[in-house]
């Protein structure tokens, strides 16, 4: 259970109650909780840079002002570094001087250094904000007297609209689609490169060849998250009946099948390589380990593919995450080859997928990873109608 405590170590009632009744309670995964903890553990950290009673001021009808909210969304774009001086800054007391007014407008000495994170993790903090604004917003009780507590309402409205508004555009591409997956030349790349013994296989010793090949092969195969395969044991993966389980996941455990050569690659990397590291180094049971033991960490699943990328002169764009969206840019093309009395109805199509790549029933999240596979298929068609008007304007001419 993940709980947010301030400085004496003491948990803050609001955010606690609202990260359990809106995340804990319907089955969302720690490490969401905890993230979303963690920007409500900011806008406390504002609070305190601004002398705010935060809890006073979401418990009264006065709430906050639109101009507190813009501030605080200024505040949670800044990164931790610049957040924690701006604190300390404000907690020191300063000995009064006159400053010119340009001055304090431009930062000046004032200020902390105001150093900002990117558009989409500054977005994620400042929707988590607000969401936790509005459902204190809602719990508000009504006073006696009705038309002031609409204009109260209206007000603590707009104050969490302005906080909204304040969240940066963040398009990942020219058309504000999703990252796509990899294209089939890169992935032949790939398979290349992490086979052992391969000449492009920029790995030295024979355990990180095959450890990483028996990785690269769980994530083109299964759509696994780097979080998910890094937690993987020894007994999770059911050789005969060729499954892997994701126990420990960021949204929903499921078990996957993998295929034969796969499973066939994990008994031989359990009885050449993992059984060969000392048994009280491979006590804790986890099958993604480094050459001494020691549990893999997702800063070396992530060095792993720079290497590799590095090696073989290959785009950034290859990194454990794109082989997820891969996966499901393969499975989208699996479905479209079927013949139409195999096909599955879009409602199920979408729960399978939604099943495999372990995201809830009510999920939106497959058109995002099928963008790929949706963006070629409409430029085939309309291709295909720009070429038919074309035969047709010079039909037409003659």
């Amino acid at each position: 259970m993940v709980v947010l405590v301030d400085h004496e170590g003491r948990p803050p009632f609001l955010p606690n109650i609202y990260a359990t009744l809106r995340y804990r309670d319907v089955g969302f995964a720690a490490t969401t909780t905890e993230k979303v903890l963690r920007s409500l553990g900011m806008a406390y950290l504002w609070a305190i840079s601004r002398k705010i009673d935060l809890d006073q001021a979401l418990r009264s009808e006065t709430f906050l002002s639109i101009e507190q909210c813009e501030d605080l969304a200024f505040f949670l774009r800044m990164d931790r570094g610049a957040q924690d001086q701006l604190v300390t800054e404000s907690l020191k007391t300063r000995p009064r001087k006159i400053v010119r007014l340009e001055q304090v407008r431009s930062g000046g000495a004032l200020n902390a250094p105001r150093t900002l994170i990117s558009a989409v993790e500054g977005g994620y903090r400042i929707r988590t904000v607000a969401n936790f604004l509005e459902f204190n917003h809602e719990r508000i009780s009504p006073k006696a007297s009705e038309k002031p507590r609409k204009d109260l309402s209206k007000s603590r409205e707009r104050a969490i609209a302005a906080l909204r508004a304040q969240e940066p555009r963040a398009t990942p591409s020219d058309e504000g689609d999703a990252p796509e997956g990899l294209s089939e030349e890169v992935m032949d790349a790939l398979d290349a490169a992490f086979e052992p013994g391969s000449e492009t296989n920029p790995f030295l010793s024979d355990f990180h060849q095959y450890r990483n090949h028996l990785m690269y092969r769980i994530f083109t195969e299964t759509a696994i998250r780097r979080s998910e395969l890094r937690y993987i044991r020894v007994e999770d993966i059911d050789y005969a009946a060729r499954r892997v389980s994701a126990r420990v996941s960021k949204t929903i455990a499921r078990t996957l099948p993998i295929s034969e050569q796969t499973a066939h690659d994990f008994h031989n990397f359990v009885m050449k390589h993992w059984r060969s590291i000392p048994v009280r180094a491979r006590k804790h049971g986890y099958l993604f380990t480094t050459g001494d033991g020691e549990h893999l960490s997702l800063g070396a699943i992530n060095l792993a593919f720079r290497e590799l990328r590095r090696k073989n002169n290959l785009p950034t764009s290859v990194a454990p995450h794109a082989l997820r969206r891969t996966w499901n840019d393969r499975l989208s093309r699996k479905i479209d080859s079927l013949p139409p009395e195999k096909r599955m109805q879009p409602g199920e199509e979408k729960q399978m997928r939604n099943r495999l790549n372990g995201w809830s029933k009510t999920s939106s999240m497959e058109g995002r990873y099928a963008s790929r596979h949706i963006r070629e298929k409409s430029d085939k068609i309309a291709e295909s109608l720009a070429n038919e008007l074309c035969g047709k304007k010079e039909c037409d001419s003659k």
